[in-house]
């Protein structure tokens, strides 16, 4: 393998999961460009391009079948940088959501190849840790995207559009360095074949773990802005903390898993929750910035065990189709987030951001216990969290 496949492997992650999030901290500024809208419509800029995802997810795995994945791959790449430049460019907020569906096309097509790449070009040990470093550079990308996308929107809401510019930099890289991956000849039969039940259960936990997650890009600006903590640039800095901790959960996978074993899913789980809960009692930022960077943390580590976790479950051949299934309950989670969230706020009759964040880390809470339960209860070890 070459030197510069790893870099540009990475490069793509660097583009994918954030991707609707990246102009979050541009939310207050657009609310006051377009007075009068609806606040879940407003939402609907983030969470919007998750709803086009999911059907593009399985659409690039049929296109991987019958052409190659770096043709898909540029494809991809060409509807993300359109779909989110254009963005920057619009007068109402409909127009806006039509250029935030063009992106979420491109990153449908993008998202199953970023992960299944890597398992046709890494085996065993190499392939754990590569995913780890996978899940880093989704949050690198993130912080990239979110201290960029702050900066620009303290000047203009139009101008954080821009950080879609660096899906440029990676057409670059896979144009110049990414090799045709090895074809199996039994690829188009293995990926009829049915998927693994053990596979729908992990698409279901990566779900609730993004209903949970995204409640942060989605609230956050509204949350600092509203309690007087910050303005765009502050939330940016504050988001991005965020996928600092999803760098160092990624960098230190291994180390982490070794040290806490079997345990390691009630720790992580407890350390999303205290997260929470430091956001919800905030009277201050600082419990809101070390908050952010714990939940960061937390789910840095929780995706990337699923992750590994999927491409162990089924064949190779069927890695583009497995991802696409559960590349699209990450997405559709990024979508139901406000809607479900919102939901239980009218039903338990707060709709406060503060509660929002307070219940969903009572929810990981009591999992995280659950958990905890189940493992002192079972006579081996867990399998999942090995």
């Amino acid at each position: 393998m070459g030197k510069m496949l790893k870099p540009t492997l990475l490069s793509v992650s660097l583009i994918t999961v954030m991707s609707g999030a990246a102009v979050a901290p541009a939310l207050g500024n657009i609310t006051t460009a377009f007075p009068g809208t609806n606040p879940t419509l407003i939402k609907l800029i983030l969470t919007l391009p998750a709803m086009f995802i999911i059907p593009f997810t399985f659409i690039s795995g049929k296109l991987s079948a019958v052409m190659p994945k770096r043709t898909v791959l540029l494809i991809g790449i060409a509807l993300y940088i359109a779909g989110g430049l254009g963005g920057g460019f619009v007068n109402s907020i409909g127009m806006l959501l039509v250029f935030r569906a063009l992106l979420g096309m491109g990153v449908g097509l993008i998202m199953p190849l970023s992960t299944s790449l890597v398992a046709d070009f890494y085996e065993g040990d190499a392939r754990t840790k590569m995913m780890g470093q996978v899940g880093a550079s989704n949050n690198l990308g993130g912080i990239i995207a979110l201290v960029l996308s702050g900066w620009l929107a303290s000047i203009s809401w139009r101008f954080s559009f821009g950080v879609y510019l660096l899906g440029l930099f990676v057409a670059l890289l896979v144009l110049l360095f990414l090799p045709a991956p090895p074809r199996a000849g039994q690829e188009v039969k293995k990926m009829k074949e049915k998927l693994p039940e053990k596979l729908y259960g992990l698409a279901a936990a990566m779900f609730l773990l993004m209903v949970a997650f995204y409640s942060i890009p989605t609230n956050m600006s509204l949350f600092i802005e509203g309690n007087g903590f910050g303005g765009a640039e502050t939330s940016g800095i504050v988001m991005s903390l965020n996928s600092v901790g999803g760098i160092i959960a990624g960098l230190t996978l291994s180390r982490v898993k070794n040290i806490l074993q079997k345990y390691m899913i009630t720790v992580l789980l407890g350390v999303v929750a205290l997260g929470y809960v430091l956001i919800s009692t905030a009277q201050v930022l600082l419990p809101v910035v070390v908050g952010v960077g714990l939940i960061g943390f937390g789910f840095g580590s929780l995706m990337p065990l699923i992750l590994v976790q999927v491409t162990q479950s089924v064949e190779r051949e069927q890695t583009v189709t497995a991802m696409a299934v559960v590349s699209s309950m990450i997405y559709l989670g990024q979508f139901l987030s406000p809607v479900i969230l919102d939901a239980a706020g009218v039903i338990l009759g707060n709709e406060t951001i503060s509660f929002t964040y307070r219940f969903t880390g009572a929810v990981i809470a009591a999992l995280s216990i659950g958990w905890l339960a189940k493992t002192i209860l079972a006579r081996k070890p867990v399998r999942s969290e090995s």
